[in-house]
């Protein structure tokens, strides 16, 4: 895998969370502020990552219309679609920083903890190595 494949990965997930956290704090007032903020964080990491992909002569991942998170009828199922969702991003990142160097890689060690710190702020659990099956 090239580090542009990896990017081109990691932005198909930007693209979900994006919609994701809009959902999530449309369906759950308790949960707007968290949602937003959250979402605020993607959309920053999801438009860097489409400046890095045209830069580099790539056409970007377009996103979906919508995904399939499951029912989403209660806050704990909300929480766990989010929790998958950053799961996938660790992942991503992870197999980005194996594959970039330099900034790429700096840009991807830190969405990797970020991932890792969103998942525990929405009630994950801590695990050793994020991104890892």
């Amino acid at each position: 895998m090239s580090a542009v494949s990896a990017m081109q990965q990691w932005l198909a997930v930007e693209h979900e969370a994006v919609w994701l956290y809009s959902l999530v704090g449309a369906r759950f007032s308790a949960l707007t502020g968290q949602a937003r903020r959250t979402r605020d964080a993607h959309l920053v990491a999801r438009d860097d990552l489409l400046d890095r992909l045209h830069k580099a002569g790539a056409e970007p991942v377009a996103t979906g219309l919508s995904y399939d998170v499951g029912p989403l009828k209660t806050q704990d199922e909300a929480r766990q679609a989010v929790r998958d969702v950053e799961g996938r991003i660790a992942a991503a990142t992870l197999a980005l920083v194996g594959e970039a160097s330099g900034a790429t890689r700096g840009l991807a060690t830190t969405a990797l903890r970020r991932a890792a710190l969103t998942d525990l702020a929405w009630g994950g659990e801590p695990v050793a190595f994020p991104g890892l099956p």
